[in-house]
């Protein structure tokens, strides 16, 4: 019987008899086709089909690489690799018919030209009768690793592994044919190496005999390459998966290709619907605006060119249409001669939002939320050149709230926080929109005024602020009451700098404190020569007790009846090597502004106890010195423990010093002023209130303070015995002082009336020019020295300074 070998056609099982399933080429699918008629029929046909086929195959690769032209939507080209796909496996398939006539001749035996070419064919070829193996080629003898005379006889199955017989079934070899395409085995080798092959199988008739056409292909190294590169796109799609940047893929001509999980969340698209879109649809704002080579430049609407793998702020679209703010980069490769471009991108909404806290918090108060200094500083460069570009003026204003500190002192910080936030409040009130109202720190605010017209319209926004800023703050169910002092420095263009009109309008604010508070002055130069001035005296302060500046006078306190010296006050005196003599007037104040009041006040004290100490030494024990307190030194914890600290270290008994205080330190915080006071009378000092009369404490609390004396001013002194309002104001205080039991210091006595009219009230001890001019130290002990009372044995005139009463005026004078 003649033997027949027909190829399976797939999904079409061949009739009984007449299959053999050959290997193909991957991706080929077996065509069922007569062999019998002989290779010339088949090679004639083949050189009919080779010809229209690889047109086909041509046509398809020029359309796949875009050399007809560009394919905007991804399918189409996916098209075209399907045409070239199946024409290769077209041709693979003619040329596999060819060989199928060899194998059967091969099968048979009766050729031994085929039978050399299946001996020398790299898969395995084995004829199988009865399950048992009768011809096998040498490269499946090499398959397993055994020579090919001693698997003929042996069951085909003892060549597969375990997991693979179960593919057999109970039909054995003969199941095999039954398969409509290959099938996947494991071949069992030497040592138990694992050959993994894909094997085809046809029913082979021989006379009465059916057996079976084995074919197999080694695919060991191939699956572990597949694997290897499954495995490395399974990685790959992972690390995009787990990637938060979206990545998005698009071809030249910006058609998407790609796009990866982080994508489609950002831009809100499956990915179904994101592929064959134009990249614009994610980034509206991204242009290509030319060509380089065979790449493309690109830019944004407003012409910013993106320089590749270089990060781009712009708004990114969603796929609902809504916007939001995207950082993105793009990049490129080359691959098959065709440039694909690499989008990466961000959300940075979230980032946009904490850069704002930041800017915000960077240029703004966390209390009022106004502009802070930085941003004012910043918004007065812009304004000034403004006013220069549209030739119109500038205002700015600089307001502080009188007084407080009292607030936060007396009712706490967070009321006078709320103050604060309700006085920004009102001061926006008063100017316009485009205008800028600042504050700087604590009680300090600024403000920029745009387009005045002249310093009467500023003026006008001046007043109207303090009239606001004096009406009753609501805090916490109480009323609280400031006012402002505001500065003024009104700027034409091309005026000052941004930096002098800060200095400017600072002291114009100055002056208008120092004017009574609760009102607004303009600034003028004058206040620029007062502003140097203080910060003159102010650095020649920090070095004159290291340049040994400073000097103690001595000016005699005396008995008003026997006229003898039973004490003096230590005033402090300053000549620099700068700025020449500067009067205590103006010193002293810019020492207790500053700070430098706490060193110059402990160099006093320490100083006037140690040459006390000098003539007490000397045997005049009734002779005490008097110090004059800052009401800083007031202010702080240890002044008790200063003061015996320093009468320790001199030896001078607490009884020989008399600590001198103005009335307007003891009102502040009465409470604690009775407990500082009376730690200092522990200590056996005595006390007096300095210029008394000139202050406005409450009388009920000096029944309180643990005084010893009352000092009368000079201001009522003056006008003794003539005027009768000094009269009436000097008899009230010397009779309160005798009813509470203080001694009476008169002070600025320069005439024998008012000495003879103030010992006849009651008064104790007197001072002034009278007497004797503050002197030096050595000046002084002499007069203690000579023994004798002072102006009845030596003419006034002749003690009296030619400076005249002025040289002992003010703190310390």
């Amino acid at each position: 019987m003649k033997r027949k070998m027909v190829k399976k056609r797939r999904g079409v099982r061949p009739a009984k008899g007449e299959a053999v399933d050959l290997p193909a080429h991957d991706n080929e699918t077996p065509v069922g086709l007569d062999l019998n008629a002989g290779s010339g029929v088949l090679g004639t046909l083949s050189r009919e089909m080779r010809t229209p086929l690889n047109t086909i195959i041509g046509f398809s690769e020029m359309m796949d690489r875009e050399i007809l032209g560009p394919m905007t939507h991804p399918q189409y080209r996916e098209y075209a690799r399907d045409i070239y796909r199946c024409g290769q496996t077209l041709l693979g398939l003619l040329n596999e018919l060819l060989e199928a006539k060899r194998l059967e001749t091969f099968a048979s035996g009766d050729d031994d030209g085929a039978d050399n070419i299946v001996e020398l064919a790299p898969d395995m070829v084995c004829v199988c009768h009865e399950e048992c193996i009768t011809r096998i080629n040498p490269a499946g003898a090499a398959m397993v690793g055994l020579p090919s005379d001693t698997l003929l006889g042996r069951p085909f199955v003892d060549l597969l592994l375990p997991e693979s017989r179960a593919l057999l079934g109970e039909k054995g070899v003969h199941g095999l044919c039954e398969h409509d395409q290959r099938i996947s085995l494991v071949l069992q080798g030497l040592s138990g190496r694992r050959v993994e092959v894909e094997l085809a199988a046809g029913r082979l008739q021989d006379g009465s005999r059916t057996g079976v056409l084995i074919v197999a292909r080694d695919v060991t190294d191939r699956n572990t390459r597949m694997k290897e590169v499954v495995d490395r796109e399974e990685y790959l799609r992972g690390v995009m998966a787990a990637v938060s940047d979206g990545i998005v893929t698009f071809n030249e001509h910006g058609v998407i290709e790609t796009a990866n999980p982080a994508a489609e969340r950002i831009f809100a698209y499956a990915e179904e619907d994101v592929l064959g879109k134009s990249i614009d649809a994610l980034i509206p704002e991204l242009r290509f605006s030319g060509q380089v080579g065979t790449g493309l430049i690109f830019s944004l609407c407003d012409g910013l060119v993106i320089i590749p793998a270089q990060w781009v702020e712009t708004q990114g679209k969603r796929s609902e249409g809504k916007k939001f703010p995207l950082e993105f980069s793009i990049s490129s490769f080359h691959l098959r001669d065709r440039t694909h471009y690499i989008c990466v991108s961000r959300n940075i909404a979230m980032r946009k939002q904490n850069e704002d806290k930041l800017r915000f918090l960077a240029t703004r108060d966390p209390l009022t939320h106004l502009p802070n200094r930085y941003m004012f500083e910043e918004r007065l460069h812009q304004a000034i050149v403004r006013a220069k570009d549209q030739n119109e003026n500038i205002a700015v204003m600089f307001i502080d709230l009188d007084n407080f500190k009292n607030i936060n002192d007396a009712m706490g910080h967070s009321t006078g926080d709320a103050v604060l936030r309700l006085a920004a409040e009102r001061l926006l009130s008063c100017v316009d929109a485009e205008d800028t109202v600042a504050r700087l720190s604590g009680d300090e605010f600024t403000v920029i005024l745009k387009g005045v017209r002249d310093e009467q319209h500023t003026a006008a926004i001046a007043e109207k602020m303090l009239e606001t800023l004096s009406l009753a703050f609501h805090v916490k169910n109480r009323e609280v009451f400031t006012s402002g002092s505001i500065g003024i420095i009104l700027c034409p263009p091309k005026t000052y700098t941004a930096e002098e009109m800060v200095k400017n309008v600072y002291s114009a604010s100055h002056y208008a404190k120092k004017c009574g508070r609760n009102n607004y002055q303009f600034y003028n130069a004058s206040l620029s020569m007062d502003a140097l001035r203080r910060m003159a005296v102010e650095n020649g302060l920090r070095k004159a007790l290291g340049n040994g500046e400073l000097e103690l006078l001595y000016q005699p306190k005396v008995k008003m009846g026997s006229f003898e010296i039973i004490g003096a006050e230590a005033l402090v005196r300053w000549t620099s090597s700068e700025l020449g003599s500067v009067s205590p007037v103006e010193f002293i104040p810019v020492a207790e502004q500053s700070g430098l009041i706490i060193p110059i006040g402990d160099w006093i004290l320490e100083t006037a106890c140690r040459q006390a100490k000098h003539w007490y030494d000397q045997g005049r024990h009734d002779v005490h010195v008097a110090v004059n307190l800052s009401a800083v030194q007031f202010r702080e914890r240890d002044l008790a423990g200063r003061v015996m600290q320093v009468l320790s270290s001199v030896g001078l008994p607490p009884g020989c010093l008399d600590l001198e205080l103005t009335e307007s330190m003891l009102v502040d915080d009465a409470e604690e002023t009775v407990a500082a006071l009376n730690r200092l009378k522990k200590i056996g000092v005595t006390l007096s209130i300095d210029d008394f009369g000139t202050g406005y404490s409450s009388l009920s609390y000096l029944t309180r303070f643990p005084l010893d004396a009352l000092k009368v001013d000079r201001a009522f002194v003056t006008g003794l015995p003539d005027d009768g309002d000094a009269v009436t104001m000097a008899k009230a205080i010397v009779s309160m002082a005798q009813n509470l039991g203080f001694k009476v210091v008169a002070e600025g006595i320069e005439t024998e009336r008012q000495n003879a009219f103030l010992h006849a009230l009651g008064s104790d001890i007197g001072q002034g020019f009278l007497y004797s001019r503050p002197l030096p130290l050595s000046a002084f002990m002499a007069l203690l020295k000579n023994g004798r009372p002072l102006f009845r044995n030596s003419p006034a005139d002749t003690l009296r300074p030619r400076g005249g009463p002025a040289d002992e005026i003010g703190p310390h004078a």
